[in-house]
């Protein structure tokens, strides 16, 4: 199909009659109707269907997708929306035999994909922060210090949530004095028990429920100190190749959700409630604090989705020398930039 800037470029000759105006006229029809079928539609004048993979369940965290299926941002892109969620889900190797054509998931854990040799790439940045913290209870531990010979605890000894605790003992000069302890997803009730000292959490989740309860607590946010890559939308080499005027249209569409949704955080809120399983109008302080801090994580100076090529450098380095992966490569090796433009 050409593109508005040929048509527009190709030339009218003047008429007495006055074809100029009626080729004009018809020019502009043809490149408003063609504008549309782009977005409206994919090949065939259907909707292409993208199928994205997210390791958890349907959460606030990622109301920009409910927005943009509710508000029909996706629909108008021609794009049909499927999301599959699940705990434990490989997402990576659901991409490599391509049984999904995209997943969100964590940009430490493609570093370590990438040190591999996998062929697959961050397309899309959702987090530009880091969304792990470190917290505890004023009364137990007032600071770093204070976690010399106490236990934190940790969901599992590996991912981001791990991660994130190692550049914590890093950054205060902890790391081999104080007990690690892998307590799943418990952060809560192991610190209000007292089974640990500290949880390492998600900065949108357990903190704010913990300041619902009335718990005064002391929280490191990571971010704060760090800038290793967060949360992507990932997709393989493969599926770019095939695939790629589609998911640039699913790009596109998820940056308009994004905006929609820091410019509307409560019309979103409301808009993500019909789609996460037993929420109701109760927990809607928690719900909106919780976007508000997913807004935080995913905006910065750059436009929505910015894949930023110096901190995927950095945050190779980084892993490198936490001895997660066993040498440097280049980060343009993991990082396949869609969704420009409006």
């Amino acid at each position: 199909m050409k593109s508005i800037g040929s048509i527009a470029g190709a030339g009218f000759r003047p008429s007495r009659s006055g074809s100029v105006v009626t080729g004009i006229v018809l020019a502009l029809a043809l490149i408003a109707a063609q504008a549309v079928h782009a977005q409206q539609s994919g090949a065939g004048g259907t909707p292409d269907t993208v199928r994205l993979a997210i390791g958890y369940i349907p959460n606030v965290q990622f109301t920009p997708l409910y927005v943009g299926m509710d508000k029909g941002f996706y629909k108008a892109a021609g794009i049909d929306l499927k999301i599959e969620y699940g705990f434990g889900m490989d997402i990576y190797s659901l991409l490599l035999a391509g049984k999904i054509d995209v997943g969100l998931a964590d940009s430490d854990q493609l570093i370590i994909a990438g040190s591999k040799g996998m062929k697959l790439a961050a397309a899309f940045q959702y987090y530009q922060k880091y969304p792990v913290a470190i917290v505890a209870k004023k009364s137990v531990v007032t600071q770093p210090s204070d976690f010399v010979g106490k236990t934190i605890g940790v969901p599992d000894l590996f991912g981001t949530s791990y991660i994130g605790l190692q550049l914590f003992l890093k950054q205060y000069g902890l790391a081999g004095k104080v007990r690690i302890e892998r307590i799943g997803y418990t952060q809560i009730p192991a610190l209000l028990a007292g089974k640990i000292d500290g949880a390492v959490v998600f900065v949108t989740n357990e903190p704010e429920k913990l300041k619902q309860l009335g718990v005064p607590i002391n929280e490191w946010d990571v971010k704060s100190f760090s800038d290793l890559v967060s949360s992507s939308f990932i997709t393989s080499d493969a599926i770019i190749a095939s695939r790629g005027d589609v998911l640039d249209r699913f790009f596109r569409a998820t940056r308009q959700a994004m905006a929609y949704t820091a410019a509307h955080p409560d019309e979103s809120v409301s808009i993500a409630m019909k789609y996460i399983t037993g929420s109701d109008r109760s927990q809607l302080p928690f719900l909106r604090n919780a976007l508000l801090a997913t807004i935080d994580l995913y905006s910065s100076q750059a436009p929505y989705g910015t894949l930023d090529a110096a901190r995927y450098t950095d945050s190779i380095a980084t892993m490198q020398q936490l001895g997660l992966i066993p040498e440097r490569y280049p980060a343009d090796r993991i990082m396949h930039q869609l969704g420009e433009g409006n």
